[in-house]
């Protein structure tokens, strides 16, 4: 995955600064974050370049929020994290981090990948900080609970580190569970694959609504479209 000419791209999004809001959002079901983007069936599809930026979610739930987008690639960028994480990606495909930096603070990831998001790149990057709890943390977490996963979705893959840094971190590069393990070139650091009987428990209590806080989404909502196979 490379970066593309300027005019390759639907969107744009170069030298800027963003700050999330000092507040939290109102209830566990809702986030905040300093910038976001999110695709829905129906709408135009857009690539999305964001290229020397700092984006800052301290106080808001994460820096960067990318929902169900595809094409994406994010150069030179500085993200601090919220109270949950720096990114926070939920299905969608296609995206790339290059040479960016992960602050964390006080989160509790420095990005986290779900919903069956698939092919998501981290090169030249640095996870700076220790995530929030040391037995329930990782500097990217794969395929925890979202609540689009009421439906059997495919699993988180085609993650891949190549040269990054855990810079004054814990160990944990990566935590498996509803995914795939990731490929990992010249990046140190630890691969967490949790046990899948315990995250298929997992999941089946949160389905059932038996543990944790979630929201009902529609059928429409739920479908799996091709692009995420």
């Amino acid at each position: 995955m490379t970066r593309q000419s300027t005019d390759y791209y639907d969107i744009c999004v170069k030298q800027q600064k963003f700050i999330a809001k000092k507040e939290k959002a109102p209830d566990k079901l809702s986030d905040s974050s300093a910038l976001n983007f999110a695709w829905r069936p129906g709408q135009e599809k857009n690539s999305i370049l964001i290229e020397d930026c700092y984006i800052d979610g301290r106080g808001a739930s994460e820096g960067l929020k990318l929902s169900f987008c595809s094409n994406v690639y994010v150069y030179n960028t500085v993200i601090y994290g919220g109270y949950e994480d720096c990114v926070d990606i939920v299905r969608g495909s296609n995206i790339m981090f290059d040479n960016c930096v992960f602050s964390i603070g006080d989160a509790k990831y420095h990005a986290t990948i779900k919903g069956g998001a698939h092919t998501v790149y981290f090169k030249d990057c640095d996870f700076i900080g220790k995530y929030k709890t040391w037995y329930d943390g990782a500097c990217v977490d794969l395929g925890n609970w979202t609540d689009y996963d009421d439906v059997p979705r495919p699993r988180v893959r085609g993650v891949l580190f190549d040269n990054c840094r855990i810079v004054e971190g814990r160990p944990i590069l990566a935590r498996v569970l509803h995914a795939n393990a990731p490929k990992v070139f010249d990046t140190k650091g630890m691969v967490l694959k949790v046990p899948r009987l315990f995250t298929n428990l997992f999941f089946f209590l949160q389905r059932k609504g038996w543990i944790g806080k979630r929201r009902r989404f529609s059928d429409e909502d739920l479908k799996i479209y091709p692009e995420e196979l």
